[in-house]
């Protein structure tokens, strides 16, 4: 199981969803995705990495409703758990993140 130790409504219909998976955060990068499945019923849902902090072992996910599976999504809190949190998936972060510098 994967811990929910952040969860928030950001604004109407978008949630944000900062995971513990020491795993993923430890070599995910910007761009890259994950699968999360909140129960042994539901479906598989592909989410992009918003966030990640390899310190705490964290991995932040942004969702906005817009089917049966993110509707559901929606009303799991802080202390929540998912039951798959699958990542990083793409081998390759995104372009941008990789080239940008401060």
């Amino acid at each position: 199981m994967y811990k929910i130790v952040n969860a928030k409504e950001l604004t109407t219909n978008i949630y944000l969803f900062e995971v513990e998976a020491k795993r993923v955060a430890k070599s995910c990068m910007p761009g890259q995705f994950v699968i999360v499945r909140m129960d042994e019923d539901s479906e598989r849902i592909p989410l992009t990495i918003s966030d990640y902090n390899r310190e705490t072992g964290t991995v932040t996910i942004v969702v906005q409703t817009i089917g049966a599976g993110t509707n559901m999504m929606k009303n799991l809190k802080t202390g929540d758990s998912f039951k798959d949190f699958v990542g990083p998936l793409d081998s390759l972060p995104s372009l941008f993140m990789r080239t940008w510098t401060p």
